[in-house]
């Protein structure tokens, strides 16, 4: 079976961690007895006369029976790009994932408030836009150090932590005053969580794979592997996989990676990501984490496949 795969950028352009993951996606398809194509979406014109549509370098695909979403994108023209997604499925393509979850767990306003919605456990966490409103913040959030993060980012990007409310002030003041007034999350720093979290990796209703990830030096709080953190195999607790589940069906997603920091208190999410890598889960679990992600896109143009015949 030929699995065709929504990525976004160009050939060119492709970072290392979305050439890697690529590369074991092929692999894994191959193993499978499968192949795989990529779909650009700067190749992609989207059509509105009569039927919605997609051409493809200026051609109409004919041979797409499912579409794996790899979300490699970040704020810069995130409504289009998700629309993109959605016109695929407009064009009656079945998408995993599909548009409305990506934009969701893409949006970290969004996720916030479905999480929240759902009364899962997070980190204490306020969105602001001027500085004017940080003491009455800092008094809910609590005690210093703080984690400031943009709305949009990835890989770690876009995070920072905070000493003191003088430099807090200072980062807040030129981020909504000097580049458009960005919204700016503030988030409680858990002390005993010391540089690791957790990332839970789910393909459809199972857990693949799950990682602790360790920050790479003294002094660094952020554990991406993409930013040098030590991955190794994590054990879940029942509750962090209770909270793992119900973050990705809060947010209607068929893949996702659950980011959970380990708090005195319980299990917090801090993340769940659309477009979650897979090289580091694959090196620390020694699982075929791409294989699961392709076998799940099998089973589901399958399952599509059986549902038209049937209606036929």
């Amino acid at each position: 079976m030929k699995i065709h795969v929504l990525t976004f950028g160009s050939p060119t352009n492709m970072g290392p961690a979305t050439q890697g993951d690529n590369a074991l996606l092929e692999q894994a398809a191959k193993k499978l007895g499968h192949e795989i194509e990529f779909i650009y979406e700067k190749d992609c014109q989207l059509g509105f006369n009569g039927r919605p549509h997609v051409l493809v370098k200026s051609k109409m695909p004919t041979d797409i029976k499912i579409l794996l979403v790899r979300a490699n994108f970040l704020g810069n023209f995130m409504e289009y790009r998700s629309g993109v997604i959605k016109q695929f499925e407009l064009a009656g393509i079945k998408t995993v994932n599909s548009h409305l979850p990506v934009l969701r767990a893409k949006n970290k306003l969004r996720t916030l408030q479905i999480l929240n919605k759902h009364k899962l456990p997070m980190p204490k966490t306020y969105l602001l836009r001027s500085h004017l409103y940080i003491d009455d913040v800092i008094k809910e959030v609590g005690k210093f150090p703080v984690i400031l993060k943009t709305i949009y980012g990835s890989h770690g990007s876009g995070v920072s932590i905070v000493e003191s409310k003088r430099g807090l002030r200072s980062i807040v003041d030129l981020l909504t005053s000097e580049y458009g007034s960005l919204p700016i999350v503030i988030q409680e720093y858990v002390k005993e969580a010391k540089g690791k979290d957790i990332r839970v990796f789910i393909v459809g209703k199972r857990i693949v794979g799950a990682m602790e990830r360790v920050a790479a030096k003294r002094g660094e709080f952020r554990s991406n592997f993409k930013l040098g953190g030590r991955v190794r195999v994590a054990e879940l607790s029942e509750e962090e996989k209770k909270c793992a589940f119900a973050s990705v069906r809060a947010c209607g997603l068929d893949f996702a990676g659950v980011d959970i920091l380990r708090t005195n208190s319980g299990p917090k999410i801090l993340e769940v990501n659309a477009n979650p890598g897979l090289e580091g889960i694959t090196l620390a679990t020694g699982r075929d984490i791409a294989g699961e992600l392709i076998k799940y896109t099998v089973k589901q143009s399958n399952k599509k496949i059986k549902k038209q015949n049937h209606a036929d």
